[in-house]
């Protein structure tokens, strides 16, 4: 089997998860690791000899950030995954909304699940929370948003090496 992974990465977390979930496959899959930016100037015919997609990105207000969420719409007949770091653990109440939301998205693929692993917030986006005024987020939301990006954290080795599993098991199955 051909695949293709894509990832969107802010901070660098998802571009690490990417590289390690293609280590754990590439021992049984012929998979390719590309930036988003990369992706846009493959050619069509190119985009077309792969088997399966796993997309991953970081999640902005619960979902895919833009780029990803746009890539994502326009793939059609693919096995797919998706796989995403976000600012807050994902047993969280935040990452079951993020996991039910991917799961939203993947109900009308050919799935291959989702999976998702903490992140470092940037430093700049906790300062943009910080500074946040007036009536656009409610003041205990706005608190509890600066807490969780403060106390994120970069995903483990192993929690990352498990996100790679459940992507070889799940394209295994299709083999």
């Amino acid at each position: 089997m051909k695949g293709l992974i894509i990832y969107s990465s802010k901070t660098g977390n998802t571009k690490h998860m990417a590289e390690v979930i293609c280590q754990e496959i590439s021992n049984t899959s012929d998979v390719d690791l590309v930036d988003i930016k990369e992706y846009k100037n493959m050619t069509e015919s190119h985009k077309e000899n792969y088997d399966f997609i796993l997309l991953g990105a970081w999640i902005d207000r619960g979902t895919l950030e833009n780029k990803a969420m746009k890539l994502f719409k326009s793939l059609e007949n693919q096995k797919i995954g998706l796989f995403a770091t976000l600012g807050a653990m994902p047993d969280s109440e935040h990452g079951r909304k993020v996991i039910k939301n991917l799961e939203e998205l993947l109900k009308d693929k050919e799935s291959l699940g989702q999976y998702i692993c903490p992140g470092l917030v940037d430093e700049k986006m906790i300062e943009k929370l910080k500074g946040i005024t007036g009536m656009v987020v409610p003041k205990h939301v706005k608190e509890k948003m600066i807490e969780t990006s403060i106390a994120s954290r970069y995903a483990t080795e192993e929690e990352l090496e498990e996100a790679g599993k459940y992507f070889k098991e799940k394209i295994e199955e299709f083999l």
